[in-house]
């Protein structure tokens, strides 16, 4: 029996075959297109927060090293209120928060560029397409330009509220870092079943300064101020909530006032002696 013409009309493949392989690469690749966009985020979040680890590192050795963790950046004889230094918490204020001693700050670091992280330099390409060159601020006398972005600021607390603050005062120093400058929101919190109500408690105001896993700074009546890291964060029945990783000592009835920030990357925290 003859069966070669039987097995040349079979060589290659039939025009089915070929459509299937088509649709099966197409959604192959469409899945793989779906990656990329959360592939990239990921990317971006991971590159901020290692800038973040870096300018932290780079903060503390400035807080220590400039003798910003000091008590003369506190009114002499002044008690109870955290001082704060540092652009982002240039407004910020309350019963128990104040602004340290400009002029101690002042001359001790500079504003204009030591809160920055400076890596992401400016350039200017010349006409005929050599290197970019460097740009410089203050009509190019000043030092190199870079992009505004990842910046820093910072808290002095003591531990006493009520006594006088001086050399050998025990304090904790709070060290903000965030994506870049961004707005302050202030919030009243009230307590209800374990959950912490927000008030604005509209869901774009919670997702921008009450996110999960970010910093509230509460401000209880009669007590110092406090971060507290956010656990879970959510809005249902048009009320925002949070609720916090350490509740432990917040007040469990009435309203807390407190502060959330846009952007921020990550928050730390030493127990210092002020010089």
């Amino acid at each position: 029996m003859n069966t070669s013409g039987a097995a040349q009309s079979r060589a290659g493949f039939s025009l089915l075959e070929v459509l299937v392989a088509c649709g099966l690469l197409v959604i192959g690749l469409t899945s793989l297109a779906a990656l990329l966009p959360a592939a990239a985020s990921r990317l971006a979040e991971a590159h901020a927060e290692d800038q973040a680890g870096t300018l932290a590192a780079d903060a503390w050795a400035d807080i220590v090293n400039r003798g910003l963790a000091s008590s003369d950046l506190f009114l002499t004889g002044s008690t109870g209120a955290a001082r704060t230094f540092g652009p982002v918490f240039s407004s910020l204020s309350g019963p128990t928060i104040a602004q340290a001693k400009a002029d101690v700050v002042s001359s001790r670091i500079d504003d204009a560029r030591s809160f920055t992280l400076e890596d992401d330099l400016t350039y200017r390409r010349l006409a005929d397409g050599n290197a970019p060159l460097n740009m410089f601020s203050e009509a190019g006398l000043g030092p190199r330009d870079h992009r505004e972005g990842i910046c820093w600021a910072a808290m002095i607390t003591p531990r006493s509220f009520a006594a006088p603050v001086g050399p050998g005062s025990a304090a904790t120093v709070s060290l903000a870092v965030f994506k870049k400058a961004g707005d302050i929101q202030p919030f009243t919190l009230t307590y209800a079943s374990g959950n912490y109500a927000l008030s604005p408690g509209d869901e774009s105001t919670r997702k921008t300064f009450a996110r999960g896993c970010s910093y509230l700074l509460l401000t209880p009546s009669g007590t110092s101020p406090t971060w507290r890291r956010i656990n879970a964060s959510w809005t249902t029945n048009g009320g925002s909530f949070v609720t916090f990783t350490d509740p432990d000592g917040l007040p469990t009835s009435g309203t807390i006032s407190g502060f959330g920030f846009q952007g921020l990357l990550r928050l730390d925290e030493r127990a210092v002696v002020l010089d």
